[in-house]
């Protein structure tokens, strides 16, 4: 049987998860936890042949932790499953040798599929989020979470100041951010930075 563990901090989705799993029996789901400090532990003892990983972790990036959990196993699997469908987000997990992409919003048995799928040696991405970067261009900017979520503001009529404050950030940190972001994207201000990030997908 297929040893899995849940990294997920909603408690009740995790456990949505393991049940459609146990009722399928595609896998033993031997933990759950709910961030990526509580994962490593478990990952070094069960030693699983499979995890479902969240993406938005307290204090980490589930996507940005993935070569730091692979190394506690390698021959460990790793589906994304979240609920961002942003191209950028799906681009960066597949950047970063996830072997699964499923966004919350899947079908039932695309779980099940994911789940063989990677499990057989290969990778797996929902319907929905092939159809999210068909068309995007491949030379798609990579933009992190951190970024996507001060874009995401800017775009709704903050200031960066505001955004700083929201975010609870320094305000010459997110000013930062936005010279990066102007730079990736090749925008002179603010207002072009905004619409080339709603034009690619970015928000």
């Amino acid at each position: 049987m297929i040893k899995a563990i849940i990294v997920d901090d909603h408690q009740l989705v995790a456990e949505g998860f393991k049940q459609l799993i146990d009722n399928n029996k595609t896998a033993d789901v031997v933990a759950i936890t709910g961030t990526i400090a509580a994962a490593c532990p478990l990952i070094r003892d069960h030693q699983p042949d499979l995890l479902m990983l969240d993406v938005a972790l307290p204090g980490s990036n589930g996507i940005d932790a993935l070569p730091q959990l692979k190394a506690l196993c390698p021959h460990m699997r790793v589906i994304i499953i979240t609920m961002y469908a942003e191209p950028a987000v799906i681009r960066q997990a597949i950047d970063a040798h996830a072997d699964g992409y499923l966004l919350k919003s899947a079908a039932p048995g695309e779980l099940v599929e994911a789940i063989n799928t990677v499990m057989s040696g290969n990778t797996f991405i929902c319907r929905e989020a092939k159809d999210i970067i068909n068309g995007i261009p491949e030379d798609l900017p990579a933009i992190t979470l951190r970024e996507r979520d001060i874009l995401r503001l800017l775009a709704n009529g903050y200031s960066i100041k505001e955004t700083a404050d929201r975010l609870c950030l320094a305000f010459e940190t997110v000013h930062s951010y936005t010279k990066s972001l102007r730079q990736k994207l090749h925008c002179n201000n603010m207002a072009s930075l905004v619409r080339k990030a709603i034009e690619l997908h970015l928000i």
